[in-house]
């Protein structure tokens, strides 16, 4: 046996809650009003997957390469995997950093900068996909609470892949994939371990390749944050407004603690990330122009403040918060990524103003 053929892969499992239990209420009878009902749940996952096939149609970069999906059942599976990008002889899981060799690739040499092929490359391909991910996400949530359905819960989680052929010779990449188990074992597992209610969890190693791509890094560094709004109206507090002032709801966010795993006979790490900020991962190249200096936007403030998220560390969540409750304007955006969203059912041209 050869390892010229294992891949490092990554794959998401966005899963409807409660299907197989709302079936169970009809007997599991579809022909039923309910069961009907049920089984147009799935329409959700069709209609994601119609938009991005149209939408990869027209706008190719926004896509990684190599991108596999599958629906089975209630379920919607995503991968994708590189032969480049894996761990070093003896692990199974990626290191991190950069190295002497990638650090010279980064580098302009003779004036171009060359990424084929290189871990950067390869880590913005993963920012790409879990950006379509998180989109998917967001969109099919969006379509489950217009009917007061309980949404879905997706997780994405990394690891190798023997290309395996079947029976007509094409490679089958959801065959031999141990990234697909890890993904359908922790969603099994579900909220008795922590991975609970309609969100998104994202193992620790897929945002180790993404820190190969310092904008995708910086992008993701947000999706840590996790908006909790109180209550718009307190009736055991008085809130005075001046003239001319506007009363904003209370807003904050917390940092969920990391939960830790034992899936097949390993100790993996997830964490429950913001999806409307990692929504924005697919367009890192776009976000990219207004952080290399004066353009035409540097006047617009929005633009101004993309461009320092993007060059800037991660604030600490005592520094956001506070930035949160020092703003009285709308015109102040201070930390972006936290409330821009790239919606599925956006256009592209559109969104960036470009037709």
């Amino acid at each position: 046996m050869t390892t010229s053929d294992v891949r490092w892969s990554c794959t998401a499992q966005i899963d409807l809650l409660g299907f197989s239990n709302h079936l169970a209420v009809t007997n599991w009878d579809i022909r039923t009003q309910t069961g009907v009902q049920v089984i147009e749940r799935l329409a959700s996952l069709e209609d994601a997957i119609r938009l991005f096939e149209h939408e990869r149609t027209d706008y190719p970069q926004l896509y990684p390469s190599g991108l596999q999906y599958i629906r089975f059942n209630d379920a919607l599976f995503l991968g994708i995997d590189d032969e480049y990008l894996e761990p070093p002889p003896g692990r199974i899981t990626l290191t991190g950093g950069y190295s002497l060799d990638l650090l010279r690739k980064i580098r302009p040499q003779n004036g171009q900068t060359a990424l084929e092929g290189t871990a950067v490359e390869l880590g913005s391909d993963v920012a790409k996909f879990l950006g379509l991910v998180a989109r998917i996400h967001t969109y099919v949530n969006r379509r489950e609470a217009e009917k007061s359905f309980p949404g879905c819960r997706t997780v994405v989680a990394s690891g190798l892949r023997k290309c395996f052929a079947d029976r007509k010779g094409i490679d089958d990449f959801f065959s031999a994939n141990f990234s697909v188990s890890t993904v359908f074992e922790a969603e099994t597992k579900g909220n008795s371990e922590g991975l609970k209610d309609n969100h998104l969890y994202v193992e620790d190693d897929v945002g180790m390749a993404i820190s190969y791509c310092q904008p995708c890094q910086a992008i993701l560094g947000y999706s840590k944050f996790i908006r909790t709004d109180s209550s718009f109206i307190d009736p055991y507090q008085y809130p005075y407004v001046q003239k001319n002032m506007i009363a904003f709801p209370r807003v904050s966010y917390t940092v969920p603690e990391p939960i830790v795993l034992d899936i097949l006979k390993r100790r993996l790490t997830f964490r429950h990330l913001n999806s409307t900020v990692l929504t924005n991962l697919q367009l890192f190249k776009d976000y990219q122009q207004f952080a290399v200096g004066p353009t035409k936007y540097a006047q617009i403030e929005i633009e101004k403040e993309i461009g320092q998220s993007l060059i800037l560390s991660t604030p600490s969540i005592e520094e956001v918060n506070k930035s949160i409750h020092e703003i009285h304007s709308l015109k102040s955006m201070k930390y972006p990524f936290l409330s821009l969203q790239f919606s599925l059912d956006d256009d592209f041209s559109k969104f960036f103003g470009q037709e």
